[in-house]
């Protein structure tokens, strides 16, 4: 059996901002009248808890549903009747956020802010919203942020503590119903900035410039990467979404790391593609390629992150069935499934010089790696 060196991880998630919520229970409280839901029964529990759900209360004692799905990068969602509160982690002391719900923008939040509360939300809605930040400065720790929230709908004659457990159960069977998989490739610089080692092979080069990195490890929760791309498997209807992203390439003054230019390089090449499927498998073609958009190569030969996989996906397994890619950057592959995070693959580049020139660039042969996930 060949398996890279990788191992099943179950995503852990920290405690919530306090300054958002209590979600400690009270002992007697309005909500908690008669007409309230029965308890939650252990697989309820569990349900919730998978999907990263809770029931708690707000700041100012009321019901709510909170998501903590990203609680350990600082960002939650709180649903109660008639409103919506985020929170988030800002990426500097006085950045500023503007927030999105389906698209439309609500508001920009005052230098340093770190909470929205939406009054406006209607009840028994499900809404898209965004958290986008205002770039300015170093914005390497910058991150937009994506929710999707639930806001819970008072029946007649019921409490709102029922109303908000009603939403939980919903939502968590909903989720379960999906029956999702999704496969995700993604690369990334680990440094925050690297030199560019080869004389004008690119537009900017030597002792006056670097590029910017990720400044990242492994982590599967990161947003932050060169290229990434994923396949959502829907078991039911053998349906295989493909979705792909190329972030901008910067450069920046090597003396004080003053922004020189900004690129993003084409996704064209970009592939995810549903070569097959059956009743519990599919079979999956991902490609990934994108060149420095300020490099024009050696030999006119472009350096370029690439590579390309056939994956066989069965509910429990996965195969590689033939595949490889460049050694740059650092390579990194998983399955999500039901909130339990498996690892296929993890590998650090070997040189920058992929970066400028594809004909001094080793490959890793990723054939025949095969493994099983919860």
């Amino acid at each position: 059996m060949r398996v890279s060196a990788s191992v099943p991880r179950v995503a852990a998630l920290a405690a919530l901002p306090l300054a958002l919520l209590a979600t400690t229970t009270v002992a007697s409280h309005a909500d908690d009248a008669p007409g309230q839901s029965a308890p939650l029964s252990a697989q309820q529990r569990s349900d919730l808890a998978e999907q990263h759900l809770s029931i708690g209360r707000t700041s100012g004692g009321q019901a709510a549903l909170v998501n903590n799905a990203l609680a350990d990068r600082g960002v939650t969602s709180t649903a109660a009747p008639g409103s919506v509160t985020l929170s988030w982690k800002p990426y500097t002391a006085n950045a500023r956020y503007t927030i999105l719900r389906d698209e439309t923008p609500l508001t920009t939040s005052k230098p340093g802010q770190a909470t929205f509360k939406d009054t406006t939300a209607s009840a028994g809605t499900s809404y898209q919203y965004r958290i986008i930040p205002q770039l300015k400065g170093d914005t390497s720790a910058a991150r937009t942020w994506g929710l999707t929230v639930a806001v819970p709908e008072v029946d007649h004659g019921k409490t709102k503590a029922a109303a908000v457990q009603r939403t939980a159960i919903a939502q968590a069977e909903a989720a379960k119903a999906s029956a999702t998989t999704t496969l995700t490739w993604t690369t990334f610089i680990p440094q925050k900035y690297i030199d560019q080692p080869i004389p004008k092979a690119c537009k900017y080069w030597g002792k006056k410039y670097v590029y910017g990195g990720d400044n990242r490890s492994f982590d599967w929760k990161s947003s932050r990467y060169r290229t990434s791309e994923s396949a959502v498997i829907t078991w039911k209807s053998r349906k295989v979404s493909g979705y792909t992203s190329v972030k901008a390439t910067h450069v920046y003054k090597k003396s004080n790391h003053k922004l020189v230019a900004k690129k993003t390089a084409s996704a064209k090449d970009m592939q995810v593609k549903k070569l097959g499927a059956g009743s519990g498998y599919a079979d999956i073609r991902m490609v990934t390629h994108s060149t420095n958009p300020f490099c024009g190569g050696i030999a006119k030969v472009k350096g370029a992150i690439d590579g390309a996989l056939t994956f066989h996906i069965t509910r429990g397994g996965w195969e590689i069935r033939s595949g490889n890619h460049r050694k740059m950057p650092n390579h990194e592959i998983y399955i999500y499934n039901g909130g339990h995070v498996t690892w296929v693959h993890k590998s650090k580049y070997a040189s920058p010089l992929c970066l400028v020139g594809a004909a001094t660039c080793e490959l890793t042969n990723l054939t025949g790696y095969y493994g099983k996930y919860k």
